[in-house]
């Protein structure tokens, strides 16, 4: 669903935590096929940040969204929802990481997104690596 996006515009509603002077930001899928995506600030093109969604690296991540996030983003279906979780890189890039607490919740079909920070009983972290390494030292 990520490369629907691809070099749209979309508004996150001054939510991005940090960078809540920004409004807008444009879309940019690293390459076809890639689970990754660039989003970039229109009034800052300094800002950006990597994401991509959760689910394609964490099978058990799972939340519910609550009914002023709905309202507000005017969701009606679950087809127009998009999740994205901001990418912290890191070098080697297995060592990179994902914000699971603070999601960015994006509504495909008006193209209104907000970052919402998840209640405490989902137990989930700023700083989830993409990757596990095995015993063997491999990567997952």
């Amino acid at each position: 669903m990520l490369s629907i996006l691809n070099d749209k515009f979309i508004n996150l509603n001054h939510s991005l935590l940090g960078f809540e002077q920004l409004n807008q930001f444009i879309v940019k899928v690293v390459e076809e096929g890639s689970p990754y995506a660039f989003i970039n600030s229109v009034e800052d093109e300094g800002i950006g940040f990597l994401v991509a969604s959760p689910f394609s690296f964490f099978n058990d991540y799972t939340f519910e969204l609550n009914e002023s996030t709905m309202k507000d983003l005017k969701i009606e279906s679950s087809d127009e929802v998009l999740v994205l979780g901001i990418i912290t890189l890191s070098e080697p890039f297995i060592q990179s990481s994902m914000n699971l607490l603070a999601p960015i919740v994006l509504n495909v079909s008006n193209l209104e997104g907000r970052q919402i920070i998840l209640p405490v009983k989902y137990n989930y972290g700023t700083k989830n690596l993409l990757y596990k390494e095995t015993i063997a030292g491999e990567v997952d």
